[in-house]
Parts: C-alpha cells; structure tokens; sequence
C-alpha cells in the first residue's frame, strides 16, 4: 500500500516539474520575443516603420501623421508585434476611420532584400542606406529591375511589377507618383527602386487611385517601411454565407473591374496576376475593392512596335487548356491587348475552386437558364469580350428582377 502511495507520489512530482519546465521555458521564450519585437503594449508605429532603413524605403508622405498620432493602432492587436507573419496592422484615424498598415513584405524578404543592397549598388559591404543617395546610376538601376522582370529569369523569380513590352516605359507609367513628390528627387528615386523590388503596391494605388473610380483601397501615403490605406471591408471568402444576390452584386463589380483594369487608362492596361476571393473585399454598401496588388502586369498599349513583335496588334485570347488559375505572362506582353482579366473574372465566379456564384439556386436557373451558359461561355469560350459585355447586361437586369432579389433565392 505504501509502495502505491510513493509512486503515486512520484509520478505526480514528475508531473509538476514537467508543467513547471513546460512553464518556465514558455515565460522565457515570450519574454525574449518582447525584448526582439516590442514591449507587451500594442506595436507601436515607431518600430514598424523603421525609418532608419530610408531612403531604402518606401517614403516619408504620411510619416507626420504616424508621429502625431493622427493613427491609433487596435489595442485588439496588441500581440500583432510579436504574432503577425503578414506584417499588416490595423488602426484608425482621428476622424474614426479604420485604416490598414502594411508593410508590403515578410520580415525575412525585408532582411534578405537589405543584406543584398550594397553589392546590388557596388557599395562597400558594410554600406548604410544612407550612402545610396551618392550612387550616380539610379535611373540604370530601376530599367534594369523592370527590364529583368521582363525576362524569363531561371535563377530567382520575378517579384512585383511586371512592364511590358518594353522596359522604357516605366518613366511615364510613374510620372504620376514622381509629379506628387515636393522632396529630394536622389531619395525618390531610391523609394521607387525599393518599392519596385519589394512590393510595387503604393506606386500601383497612385496610378489607379481610388479619387478617380478604381476598385482599389484609399491610398494614404507611406512612412519608412508602412503603407499605410484605408480599410475597404470583408474579403468574399468570409462573406460566401451572403444572400445570392448580393453574390451577383460582387459578380456584377468584378466584371466591371475586369473591363476597367483592361481598358480605362488611357495609356495602360493592368492585367492582375493574383485573383483571389481573399483579395477582393466588399462593404456595407457592397462596394468591392481589389486589396492586393502586389503581383501585376503593366503593358503599355500606345507604343510603336518593332520586329520583336509581330503579333502585337492581334489580339491574345487565353489558350491554356486544363483547370486552375494559369496564363502566360509571356503571351500577355506580346499582344496589345489579352482577355486575361475577363477570365480571371470568370473563373472567380464559375471556375473550379470555390466558385462565388455556385450553386446557382433552381429558382434562377428556372427564371434564366441561359445565365450557367453565359458562365461557361466566359470560362471557355473564344470571345470574352463580347461575352462579359452579355454578362453585365444580363447581370443588371437580373439585380432588378423582385423575382431574383426577392427572399425566394436567399440561401
């Protein structure tokens, strides 16, 4: 009896040493990750924008803001400093509007992209960003990373923008985002090299803005390495439980950015490499807006063509035969217009993973059986064009049927 009683005993004085370990060793690693990344408050802006990185940044517009704290961050985030493999933080303006802040990159790509800056710019290996402003060769520097992004690179992959047919373009494509700056024209040049080289997305959103009818977040400017935009609403995969049409709402806005991104600049297209539900989010008013652009591909459409491009003025439909999302980046840069958005659009709606339309419910496929056609004619088909323009006219008219709107098809 007594010998049950010791090992009993035993067995749970092991147990507590294991829990204590367990425990200690937990409070060690948590304190260590607040001494690394932060103290136990919620992140503070003056670490997230490392500053000290500039002009090896994005830039400096909104860093006034940051630092008068006209931006709060959530105190519901406050583990995000230590927690976030995204690096995107939310918080909210004096005026109480909610705004996200990005840091366009992992923090390994941002170590990995600095440990490589001196000998990308033939500077002394021990170099601070700061001597990047004596480098003679800037204009170089950013041709050559978007002439590289337009090759077929074997040894590291393509990141961010892609500017084709021809690598010049890049001077009138950022002439917008040079013409905002009222500062030193070496460090903007940096800042739009960096950008370029991690995350295109703040050069994209001052382009396309939002002021001028882009389904793309409210730019509010950058601080070292934040971007900082205004928060848009729900992605459309956590909003898949909605009424159906309010689904042909966000189908209807799709199709319209698909057209817009395609033909509204007057210089540009804007092809979108990463259509996703996740990327797309939706507002009360279901307003979309497209939230990552990261991965896209520029094409400037008024250029003079030379013999490398005999096909240019042909127009390029998508021919790749198999499911899931692929295209040609290749095929895309060689012909003055591609219907790769109009696929990506439909594929969204009727492809094979996930789709936001599917299951169309019986009582619209009884009232327009023709719609499912419609869809597969997109997926497959030979002329998106006309296509999509039938879809956004079915579409509209479907949005007015009480028949379709009404309670019957609520899923």
């Amino acid at each position: 009896m007594n010998d049950k009683i010791y090992q009993k005993m035993l067995l749970r004085r092991r147990f507590c040493k294991r829990v204590f370990l367990m425990v200690t060793a937990f409070g060690l690693f948590f304190y260590a990750s607040v001494l690394l990344f932060g103290d136990l408050k919620t992140p503070r802006i003056m670490h997230l924008t490392e500053l000290e990185t500039c002009p090896a940044c994005y830039g400096i517009s909104v860093c006034p803001e940051l630092y008068s704290n006209q931006i709060i961050l959530e105190s519901s985030h406050r583990w995000m400093g230590i927690f976030n493999a995204k690096n995107i933080y939310y918080g909210f303006t004096k005026s109480n509007r909610r705004v996200v802040l990005k840091k366009l990159s992992h923090d390994w790509e941002l170590k990995e992209f600095d440990s490589k800056i001196c000998k990308e710019w033939h500077l002394k290996h021990n170099c601070k960003p700061i001597h990047l402003l004596n480098a003679s060769n800037m204009n170089e520097k950013i041709i050559e990373l978007v002439q590289y992004n337009l090759s077929f690179p074997d040894m590291e992959p393509r990141k961010g923008l892609v500017l084709c047919p021809y690598a010049y373009s890049i001077y009138d494509l950022v002439q917008p985002v040079l013409n905002n700056k009222k500062s030193n024209y070496r460090s903007d040049m940096i800042n739009l090299w960096t950008m370029l080289s991690i995350n295109p997305e703040p050069v994209i959103l001052q382009i396309i803005p939002k002021s001028h009818g882009w389904p793309v977040p409210a730019y509010g400017g950058v601080c070292g390495r934040i971007e900082v935009v205004a928060y848009e609403g729900e992605s459309l995969s956590s909003l898949l439980h909605v009424a159906w049409h309010r689904k042909l709402k966000y189908a209807k806005k799709i199709l319209d950015a698909a057209m817009d991104f395609t033909f509204k600049h007057d210089r540009f297209r804007f092809y979108f490499m990463d259509w996703s539900l996740d990327n797309i989010v939706a507002n009360e008013k279901d307003e979309i807006t497209f939230i990552d652009l990261e991965d896209v591909i520029v094409l400037d459409k008024h250029i003079s063509p030379g013999k490398d491009l005999p096909d240019w003025y042909r127009r390029y439909t998508r021919d790749i035969i198999g499911s899931g999302f692929t295209f040609s980046v290749e095929n895309m840069c060689i012909h003055h217009l591609s219907d790769h958005n109009l696929w990506a659009a439909c594929y969204l709606l009727a492809g094979d993973d996930s789709p936001l339309l599917y299951p169309i419910p019986k009582e619209v496929h009884t009232l327009r059986p023709h719609f499912h056609r419609l869809l597969e004619e997109c997926l497959h088909g030979d002329d998106r064009f006309r296509t999509v323009t039938k879809l956004q006219h079915v579409i509209t008219d479907m949005l007015m049927d009480e028949k379709i709107v009404g309670f019957g098809v609520i899923r």
